[in-house]
């Protein structure tokens, strides 16, 4: 979340992205919402981060880091855009999008549950 973002605008934005999840299939209402948040929220890192999805789901890979690095630009700790840099450019690609900081947290508690499980078996 950037700095000036208030947290009505980002609840907004996490909404927004979290209803873009649920219409993927729909490419041309995707787009159109996403617009409108373009033009409302032309400095938020959620716009850029979902038009980095919607290209990836198209396959349009070089399209899609443009747009996350986009988002990484106006809010570098906007986590989601930052996960999907990283899954985009790894030697194991997978198709897990990040379309919001709980999608985030979630990778993070699933990694942390991994450690935990890994260490017990270590200790006996």
């Amino acid at each position: 979340m950037k700095a000036h973002q208030d947290l009505e605008e980002y609840q907004t934005l996490e909404k927004l992205s979290q209803e873009i999840r649920a219409i993927l299939d729909d490419e041309q209402v995707c787009l159109n919402k996403i617009k409108e948040a373009l033009v409302l929220y032309p400095d938020a890192p959620q716009p850029q981060n979902l038009l980095g999805i919607l290209a990836e789901t198209k396959e349009d890979k070089v399209l899609a880091m443009k747009h996350y690095r986009a988002a990484w630009a106006l809010a570098p700790y906007y986590r989601p855009s930052r996960e999907n840099i990283d899954r985009l450019v790894d030697m194991h690609y997978y198709k897990h999008y990040y379309f919001c900081d709980q999608d985030v947290d979630e990778k993070d508690r699933q990694k942390e549950t991994i450690k935990f499980n890994m260490l017990r078996r270590k200790l006996g």
